[in-house]
């Protein structure tokens, strides 16, 4: 990892920790989690930042001492006014680390994809890798085209065939609209070469070997994008 992506990560993962990093960006940056040196960083800031708080006994003041302050002081309305304040001061900041997260980490463009049919006139699911150049293979979308003829109580489960090894999911395929997974490290290693891609007919919760247990009903060709 570069020094500025290094900086850039631990910056977030501060973010991350302490809770102020929300929204779209906090959701982009949990994708990142399946790296070790980014988990790794997010433990440290936890082990960082836990036992900071006071370990101080807390003592709460008479009631009519607490009033007497508000009362003085005109607490209520500074409260109000500083909740205000606090309000706008966080929607400024997680505009802008939306901004920058956006700025500094481009989209992923498509890498790979493969045509799940049983001719060119009837496709049942679109395959797409996505990633980029250092690393092809981060996420994979799946749309599903048209029904696919199906018993009850069984599904259909997407494999990758490794250049060499077994089979490894992909998981389930869905019946209808379109599916997302952020890819395991696993999953990644397997795409690594990997020419094709393959859907066999499972159990409902799908295969509960790890392995393909039903017929192998399509194969199709993974290309580059």
């Amino acid at each position: 990892m570069k020094s500025s992506n290094r900086e850039l990560v631990d910056r977030l993962a501060a973010e991350y920790v302490l809770g102020t990093l929300r929204g779209r960006a906090r959701r982009r940056f949990e994708r990142w989690l399946v790296s070790p040196q980014v988990r790794g960083i997010v433990n440290d800031w936890e082990l960082r930042l836990s036992g900071l708080e006071p370990s101080l006994q807390k003592v709460a003041p008479p009631t009519k001492v607490w009033q007497g302050i508000e009362n003085r002081l005109d607490l209520a309305g500074s409260r109000r006014s500083t909740r205000r304040w606090l309000a706008v001061a966080a929607s400024v900041l997680a505009v802008a680390m939306v901004g920058l997260f956006m700025l500094r980490t481009p989209p992923l463009a498509a890498t790979a994809r493969a045509t799940i049919e049983a001719d060119p006139q009837t496709i049942y699911w679109n395959v797409e890798l996505l990633g980029d150049s250092k690393n092809p293979a981060q996420e994979l979308t799946v749309q599903a085209r048209s029904p696919h003829p199906l018993e009850s109580g069984k599904a259909h489960e997407l494999w990758i065939l490794p250049a060499q090894g077994n089979p490894v999911s992909l998981g389930l395929l869905p019946a209808s609209g379109r599916q997302h997974l952020v890819l395991t490290p696993a999953q990644r290693q397997a795409l690594a070469g990997a020419k094709q891609l393959a859907v066999s007919l499972e159990p409902a919760g799908g295969s509960p070997t790890g392995l393909p247990t039903g017929p192998v009903i399509h194969v199709a060709p993974l290309t580059t994008a």
